[in-house]
């Protein structure tokens, strides 16, 4: 409860503070013109796209739990994702999501064995399509994104990089876990020389401990290969939904002369600069991106205002909706969890 309370207060400091740089020069009577003036049927589209997105990891929960014959209600994959994804959205680098997840599916009888294997799958999957899609958009719109990532070459390396890290990192881990280990191990064991980190022995043994676990999702990731090849397939569908939002409100002003590859591969890029960022949501950063991307696209005069209702839709939404399902999960279980107590005490 300690770490939600600091997270959400750093979210609302990161928001009071991006709200206010955004809004400092701006006329806000125009703003909210210009905001009142979206086209209502494409902004239900891009709300339906994100409900969909979310839903989506909900079919590849569900897909996955089904190939290990586990027999769970959609209703609750719902669940996991809208709390995974609102976890995660309050969370640095976005690392609170599938703890959360996992202690949910633990709480509806799903192994922590099962749950971190069909995560992990899912991560992987996550990670691999952004990288699949940004090389095929560099491939087919070469010259657009040399000429739109200048200034931000930076952060753009190191979220290509923490992505390419954390997906050779769990191939490895996945594949070849004597040489995971012992990269690992020398690593911790290097940290403990250099007294950055305490009880180096203990750190090696969980962590060791750990990778062996993944023996069952090497030998799920061989035995399955087409149902990984969906996985994959249902991936990309979503995060094109994602990514899809900042064009439909684009059309929203009725704005034209771009087309639906080039907005998405810009809001490709800002996903892959700052997914990574070690604060909640990229805060401040992908606004300021957005802003650099789209100035000249929305125009100066819609910019602003499309910056809100596409983050509105892509991350405050989720916030909103996935914070209410937490909730609204937590309840139920705490009100199951007492209407048996009483059970037991009538008995």
């Amino acid at each position: 409860m300690k770490a939600k309370i600091i997270n959400i207060a750093v979210l609302l400091v990161l928001i009071a503070g991006t709200t206010y740089f955004l809004l400092k020069d701006q006329e806000l009577d125009e703003l909210l013109n210009c905001i009142k003036s979206a086209n209502k049927c494409w902004l239900l589209l891009g709300l339906m796209a994100m409900i969909c997105f979310v839903c989506l990891e909900s079919v590849i929960i569900h897909y996955l739990l089904s190939a290990l014959s586990y027999s769970s209600k959609f209703l609750h994959c719902i669940k996991y994702s809208f709390v995974g994804f609102f976890v995660s959205a309050i969370t640095p680098s976005s690392t609170g999501g599938q703890p959360a997840q996992v202690y949910f599916m633990k709480r509806d009888g799903i192994s922590v064995s099962i749950s971190s294997l069909i995560l992990m799958v899912v991560t992987v999957a996550y990670k691999a399509v952004l990288l699949l899609i940004a090389l095929f958009m560099l491939v087919i719109e070469f010259g657009f994104v040399m000429e739109h990532i200048k200034g931000i070459e930076f952060i753009l390396i190191f979220g290509v990089m923490v992505n390419i890290i954390m997906i050779v990192a769990l191939m490895l881990i996945i594949f070849k876990q004597s040489l995971a280990k012992r990269m690992t191990g020398k690593f911790l064991l290097f940290l403990g020389k250099h007294r950055l980190i305490k009880n180096t022995d203990v750190k090696i043994k969980k962590l060791l401990t750990s990778i062996s676990k993944y023996d069952r999702g090497a030998a799920f990731l061989k035995e399955h290969k087409l149902v990984c090849f969906n996985v994959i397939v249902i991936t990309a569908i979503q995060r094109l939904l994602y990514f899809a939002v900042t064009y439909i409100v684009y059309k929203s002003f009725g704005l034209t002369g771009c087309s639906p590859f080039e907005i998405i591969t810009l809001q490709l890029i800002i996903s892959l600069a700052v997914d990574n960022l070690p604060w909640p949501g990229g805060m401040g950063v992908n606004e300021g991106i957005f802003i650099i991307f789209f100035t000249e696209i929305f125009t100066a005069t819609y910019v602003t205002a499309g910056l809100m209702i596409t983050r509105g839709l892509n991350y405050y939404f989720i916030i909103l909706a996935g914070g209410m399902i937490t909730a609204l999960a937590k309840f139920m279980r705490r009100r199951d969890r007492d209407t048996l107590e009483k059970a037991n005490g009538s008995l």
